[in-house]
């Protein structure tokens, strides 16, 4: 993250001003395998998957989504998901996500952006250019854009989605991303063991706002 933060710095790009996960997921754990196969139409688990992914998404869409106006100050006007970028295997495809997040964002009444990638990814590169907004309005409501990705290894795809939105005219950008990708080896290599150790310790507690980080009572 303070990678792609320096290097938005660098470049003069305004990134998202609100940046929420839901969970974490540790390469090779459960959760990472939900996050990798909930879309794959070979994966025998993707159904399974999927059912995991609606429940992160409605615990902080649907349950606690007041909970969204608190954290950022106002709630948001529009919502987008990230499309696939056109050097994935899935580029083109219908994203799963994008039904689930329609779903849960319904009762809402707030419009949805459709993205489009215009270009291939560069890892660990921000790049506002990667996407465009293809919204057929002359003023699409963009004084609070919540945007809701998947998964988060550096942050710079959806990064740059944000930066994007910023340039055309979005007030505040709100990232709800439903899991942080992270690699243990690295952190072991880069942090040291009892941070690596830490991380795996970690449990997800039910009771916890993903927006405002405070404890609800059962």
């Amino acid at each position: 993250m303070r990678q792609t933060q320096r290097q938005a710095r660098t470049q003069g790009l305004r990134t998202a001003d609100t940046i929420r996960f839901g969970y974490y997921a540790c390469k090779g754990g459960q959760l990472y395998r939900v996050m990798q196969g909930y879309k794959n139409s070979d994966d025998a688990s993707a159904t399974e998957y999927l059912n995991d992914i609606k429940y992160i998404a409605f615990d902080a869409l649907r349950i606690h989504y007041d909970c969204i106006a608190s954290c950022t100050g106002a709630p948001p006007t529009a919502w987008a998901t990230i499309p696939s970028t056109k050097s994935s295997p899935n580029y083109g495809k219908p994203n799963p996500l994008n039904a689930v997040i329609a779903q849960a964002m319904a009762p809402n009444g707030i419009p949805q952006l459709r993205l489009e990638a215009t270009t291939t990814k560069t890892h660990n590169t921000i790049n506002p250019r990667t996407f465009n907004l293809t919204n057929t309005s002359d003023e699409p409501p963009l004084n609070h854009v919540l945007l809701v990705e998947d998964s988060w290894v550096s942050g710079a795809t959806v990064q740059s989605a944000a930066a994007m939105l910023h340039q055309i005219g979005a007030e505040h950008v709100t990232i709800y991303c439903l899991a942080r990708i992270i690699d243990l080896r690295w952190t072991r290599r880069e942090l040291g063991e009892q941070v690596s150790n830490g991380i795996m310790a970690l449990r997800h507690e039910t009771h916890w706002c993903p927006w405002t980080l405070q404890k609800h009572k059962p």
